[in-house]
C-alpha cells in the first residue's frame, strides 16, 4: 500500500532534496568578506556572474530525487525498493564527496590569482542547506529499516499459511 511509512519516509527525503537543489549550499570568502555563492548547478561571483563549475552536485541530486520518487510507487517489490534505498543513500554520500572536492576546486578557480595574492585568507562557509542531504540519507535508511520489517512480516504470515 502508498500509505505505508517508508512512503512518507521517501516522500520527505525527496521534499529535502529538492529544496537542497533550490538553496545556496555555501560561500566564499576572502579576508572574511564574502566573494562567492555556491548554489547546486552554479556559482556566482560578486558582479553577477554565474559559473557553472557544480553542475556535478546538481546532477546527483536530480538523480536521487527522481529515483526516489519513482521508488515510492515500487510498493508491491518490495526488495527492489529496499535496495533502491540503499542506491539512493550512496548517491547522497556521493554528493557529499563531490561537496567536499568543489569546496577546494572551485576556491582555488573561482577566485582570481590576481585578486588574492594569497589563499590562505580564502575560506569556504557551508550553508544549512547543505545538510539537508543528510537528513535524506537518514530518512531512506529508516525507509528501508520499514521494508525491510515489512517484508519480515509478510514471510511470517506466508509461513502461518
Amino acid at each position: 500500500m502508498i500509505q505505508r511509512i517508508q512512503s512518507v519516509y521517501m516522500l520527505l527525503a525527496v521534499v529535502f532534496t529538492v529544496v537542497c537543489l533550490c538553496m545556496q549550499i555555501g560561500t566564499f570568502s576572502v579576508a572574511g568578506l564574502p566573494v562567492m555563492n555556491e548554489f547546486n548547478l552554479w556559482c556566482t561571483d560578486l558582479l553577477g556572474g554565474r559559473h557553472f563549475l557544480t553542475w556535478p552536485l546538481f546532477a546527483v541530486l536530480v538523480l536521487s530525487s527522481a529515483i526516489g520518487f519513482c521508488t515510492i510507487f515500487l510498493y508491491r517489490n518490495r526488495r527492489l525498493q529496499a535496495r533502491i534505498c540503499v542506491l539512493n543513500a550512496l548517491l547522497l554520500l556521493g554528493w557529499y564527496i563531490l561537496y567536499a572536492v568543489f569546496a577546494q576546486v572551485a576556491l582555488t578557480k573561482a577566485i582570481s590569482v590576481d585578486f588574492v595574492k594569497d589563499l590562505a585568507d580564502a575560506s569556504f562557509r557551508p550553508a544549512i542547506a547543505a545538510a539537508l542531504p543528510v537528513i535524506s540519507f537518514l530518512l531512506y535508511i529508516m525507509a528501508r529499516r520499514s521494508i525491510l520489517a515489512d517484508e519480515k512480516l509478510v514471510r511470517a504470515a506466508d509461513r502461518i499459511r
